[in-house]
């Protein structure tokens, strides 16, 4: 949204300070229960997430980990939840709640639904429809905002770096390293199985169907075969340490002939696992291994030019816009958007 009112922005913050304190998120302890906010959400987690590792919490609570670990080191100490060890893996270590954490979730969960029930209670179907969206918009304008500022932290230091090397010449960690990073975050990088079509095939329902990242506007699953799955293309799928499909890419040779030596490449990742690094290292690991197969180039056609922080990520690991297509794709409202043809060599990784 272009010109952005000063009044309507305090606006949103005076009801967002109003909301705070209408659900009475001032006090640290929450109606004496005595548990903080965040460890309500910590115990919320593990209800909604069973067992998960104090990686997984951080992600899921976008908190760093020294944060993260104090959290978990208070709630250890209340009784609420504790560590478990993997008995396959000794350096793996889960969360559980306890007992008492289950109590203390009884406890506060049935104010906090009440509390919300009420509220809705006094709003006609119309008014609670809107209050539904319009925070669901806000979250996701907090969210995509939070995103942006994450890629430009990471792409900015590479524009004003001391030798001032170009794009095109920008060096990409080695595959070892790239499984390494994707091991520390709790994924793998396997090629697909069939066992992992329906749960690939939900992501590019996701993913299409939102439309600001593919220009396909069906999402049935034969238009999924006859985009991911090609006579000589490859498809990777990346997994949770649980087994989850959170993403994946498929890698094919972009032209026939004597373009033949030229890799296309599509990636897609499940909304809830977007923002976490993982898609910048799918691509990375893409390059090398379209390099391994004897491809020189990386083209995309289609980047959106809305998509910008695909643009910015791309950019980020080496690609140039090489073309601009006016108008290519069509907006759900009826408006249009460019689309960028994307370009880097892969000689140099």
């Amino acid at each position: 949204m272009e010109n952005l009112s000063i009044e309507a922005i305090n606006e949103l913050r005076r009801n967002a300070r109003s909301v705070v304190r209408e659900l009475g998120l001032l006090n640290d302890a929450y109606f004496e229960i005595g548990v903080t906010l965040a460890e309500r959400h910590l115990l919320i987690e593990l209800i909604m997430c069973p067992s998960p590792t104090m990686g997984e919490i951080a992600e899921r609570l976008l908190l760093d980990k020294s944060t993260v670990s104090r959290l978990i080191s208070n709630a250890v100490k209340k009784g609420y939840v504790k560590c478990v060890t993997d008995e396959k893996d000794k350096r793996k270590r889960f969360l559980e709640m306890t007992e008492k954490g289950k109590q203390t979730l009884n406890a506060f969960e049935p104010i906090a639904f009440n509390q919300t029930e009420e509220a809705l209670l006094t709003l006609t179907n119309e008014e609670v429809e809107i209050v539904h969206k319009g925070i669901a918009l806000y979250a996701k304008g907090l969210k995509i905002s939070r995103i942006q500022n994450q890629v430009d932290a990471e792409y900015l230091p590479s524009q004003h770096s001391a030798n001032h090397s170009s794009d095109h010449n920008k060096k990409i960690e080695s595959l070892p390293a790239i499984s390494s990073r994707l091991a520390q975050l709790g994924f793998t990088l396997d090629l697909f199985d069939e066992k992992d079509e329906e749960r690939l095939y939900e992501i590019f329902q996701e993913v299409v169907d939102s439309g600001s990242q593919f220009p396909y506007e069906c999402s049935s699953i034969e238009e999924f075969h006859r985009q991911f799955f090609t006579p000589n293309g490859q498809v990777y799928v990346c997994h949770s340490l649980r087994g989850e499909v959170v993403g994946g890419f498929y890698l094919k040779a972009n032209y026939s002939g004597r373009s033949n030596h030229i890799a296309n490449a599509a990636y897609m990742i499940r909304n809830t696992y977007r923002g976490k690094g993982v898609g910048s290292l799918l691509i990375k690991a893409s390059l090398h291994l379209a390099k391994d197969l004897g491809l020189l180039a990386m083209q995309f056609n289609m980047v959106l030019s809305q998509n910008k922080l695909a643009v910015k990520l791309y950019e980020r690991l080496g690609f140039n816009v090489v073309g601009t297509i006016p108008q290519a794709v069509r907006n759900p409202d009826g408006s249009f958007q460019d689309g960028y043809v994307m370009h880097r060599k892969l000689d140099n990784l």
